[in-house]
């Protein structure tokens, strides 16, 4: 489905403007030539053929020759709890915390958040707002380059490296 509309967008940048007058002739000539020979062409494209051109127009992501591979960097923050058995527990649990945090942020950048929102109102008074975010996303190989745990506190550094063609194929909407 991307590529058909994909492809349609590129035949309209390619096929520049027609005025009406050519397109009523093209549709009358079609529309008399019954089971004649048709103006329609269809072509075949090949991702590389895209890609290419993307690259070339600098379409949908800044393009440098020389950067083949994009970088996403998020902090993470965790707490750790009070209620636990032992320090060791609670350094444990708040890395899990920070780690499972930074990964909502990189899902953030990637994928975007999802934000809803909700207002109740009676006799021209707001009885009540609520709103609420939500971020859905696949984050894989991620890499830890910093950590550190300072009162109570853990917080981590991640990297995400994705390669510049990979993420205009994944993530260019």
């Amino acid at each position: 489905m991307k590529n058909l509309f994909f492809m349609l967008l590129v035949a309209a940048i390619f096929g520049g403007c027609v005025s009406s007058a050519t397109s009523t002739a093209k549709t009358n000539k079609t529309a008399d030539t019954s089971g004649g020979s048709s103006d329609v062409v269809v072509q075949k494209v090949d991702k590389d053929d895209v890609r290419d051109i993307i690259r070339e127009e600098k379409m949908l992501a800044p393009y440098d020759a020389s950067e083949s591979e994009l970088s996403f960097t998020a902090v993470g923050e965790g707490i750790a709890p009070l209620n636990t058995v032992s320090s060791a527990q609670a350094l444990a649990l708040a890395k899990r915390a920070a780690i499972t945090d930074g990964y909502r942020q990189l899902a953030s950048k990637l994928y975007g958040v999802k934000v809803n929102g909700k207002d109740t109102v009676k006799d021209a008074m707001l009885r009540s707002s609520t709103i609420t975010a939500q971020v859905n996303g696949l984050i894989k190989n991620a890499s830890i380059i910093d950590e550190n745990f300072n009162q109570g506190l853990y917080r981590v550094n991640l990297e995400l490296k994705i390669d510049a063609d990979k993420w205009k194929e994944l993530f260019a909407y």
